[in-house]
């Protein structure tokens, strides 16, 4: 596997990334588990997900999916580097969404932090992004 430095960040990424959009809808925990583990033992260390990804009323079902698999041991979480992203609007489909939930304001991007955290089961996220430039915030 080859890898590069991502940027300025000091985190040295493969340069295949795994991209976990499908965890959860499309492939099961257990087939995302094995996903998971094949990727780290070919040396793919960067993953990317978001806190939306399960879609509608699973957002957030991926990360629970990896968070899991982080709870199995083995050292995966320091193994990996982690790439989560926020979305604006996390309400489920029918749910009413809080004041300024479309925004990326401060305080949403605290909450979804916190919430990509817990869903994790992790105490820290290596690299925090926004898919969506967003004016006026």
């Amino acid at each position: 596997m080859k890898y590069t430095q991502l940027g300025r960040t000091g985190l040295k990424v493969s340069r295949l990334v795994l991209g976990t959009m499908n965890f959860g809808p499309e492939t099961s925990e257990a087939d995302s588990h094995t996903i998971m583990d094949a990727a780290l033992g070919a040396g793919v260390n960067f993953f990317d997900t978001a806190n939306a990804y399960g879609w509608g009323n699973n957002k957030g079902r991926t990360e629970e999916i990896i968070g899991s698999w982080f709870a199995q041991g083995g050292g995966r979480r320091d193994k990996v580097v982690l790439g989560t992203k926020v979305y604006a609007n996390m309400a489920g489909d029918g749910e009413v969404p809080w004041p300024n939930h479309d925004k990326l304001s401060a305080v949403n991007i605290r909450r979804s932090v916190e919430a990509s955290l817990r869903r994790l089961g992790t105490d820290y996220i290596d690299l925090f992004s926004s898919p969506f430039a967003q004016s006026g915030c």
